[in-house]
């Protein structure tokens, strides 16, 4: 993406991509919604699936249901009992999933066995997608596009529920999982957030505090992890001492699963929220809607034509 953003706009209340990242970018509501899409929508498979406490489970089906993504049914096994099952816009997450997979198959080392791989069933190969524009169908890369800030694009992120941060311990895949640097990322909503705001150009750290808002120590914690992780990296200013934090190839690598948010903030989030994080494709010059086609076959990709198997 380009690294200066267009002129800001100022506006008041939460934004529709900061609202996102509350609902979304949090450990175990990715696990959770990713289980519902392999089929395991009772409340204790998911827990004995994951590995989770009933009562983060019980918070985290709680707040997806309430913000949408999930809808409680209730089914009859001797007495009434409820399963969580994904809405129009819980499906719709699966972008993100797979935004995700290709960031990981660029950029981590993956290991070695089985590892999840993405079935176009249309074609019976591979997917190995690729990212293209709904509007004008031209391949999308991270050097033709334009992103458009406002002041409280990311507004939201600060005030969404506290959550405990996950373990950086955590070193293991599960079934058609999401590897545990994608979970720091992606599975940690300040994280995500500071990744965001340098794809849209800020790189100081008072910036970055001063847009999140998010308290110093917090930020000084999550910049050095993210220059552990290889997404940013630290540059001492010639003159005046201050350190910027630019992306890495591997950190602007992310913007691919950014812009999915980004789409599904724009359908899914509700109208009281801003819609205040756009992204102009420049080729064609509107803004962008962000798809997928097979690199095997070129067809388009559609949730229902795809499956992540384990794959030697």
């Amino acid at each position: 993406m380009a690294s200066s953003p267009s002129e800001a706009r100022s506006i008041d209340g939460p934004s529709r991509t900061g609202t996102a990242l509350g609902i979304i970018c949090d450990h175990w509501s990715l696990l959770i919604i990713q289980r519902i899409f392999l089929g395991e929508r009772r409340f204790q498979d998911i827990r004995e699936r994951i590995g989770v406490s009933d009562s983060i489970l019980a918070d985290r089906l709680k707040r997806l249901t309430e913000n949408g993504v999930l809808v409680k049914t209730p089914y009859n096994e001797g007495r009434v009992r409820y399963e969580y099952r994904l809405t129009r816009a819980g499906t719709a997450t699966w972008r993100i999933y797979v935004a995700a997979y290709m960031w990981e198959r660029k950029w981590l080392d993956r290991g070695e066995g089985p590892k999840p791989e993405l079935r176009h069933l249309t074609c019976g190969e591979l997917a190995d997608p690729r990212v293209v524009c709904a509007k004008c169908d031209l391949p999308v890369t991270g050097g033709d596009l334009t992103p458009v800030n406002t002041s409280r694009t990311l507004g939201y992120v600060g005030s969404a529920p506290r959550r405990h941060r996950q373990s950086r311990t955590l070193q293991r895949v599960t079934n058609h999982g999401l590897f545990p640097d994608t979970m720091e990322l992606l599975g940690d909503r300040w994280n995500t957030a500071i990744v965001a705001t340098a794809v849209i150009g800020m790189k100081r750290f008072t910036d970055l505090e001063r847009f999140l808002g998010i308290p110093p120590t917090v930020l000084s914690a999550r910049l050095t992890r993210l220059v552990e992780l290889e997404v940013l990296r630290p540059e001492v200013l010639v003159g005046g001492g201050r350190t910027v934090y630019r992306l890495t190839r591997k950190g602007a690598g992310f913007g691919m699963v950014l812009m999915q948010i980004v789409r599904w903030s724009d359908e899914h989030v509700g109208a009281d929220a801003h819609k205040s994080l756009e992204i102009t494709h420049d080729p064609c010059g509107r803004l962008l809607l962000p798809d997928f086609v097979c690199g095997h076959c070129s067809q388009r990709l559609k949730r229902s034509e795809v499956q992540f198997e384990l794959v030697d």
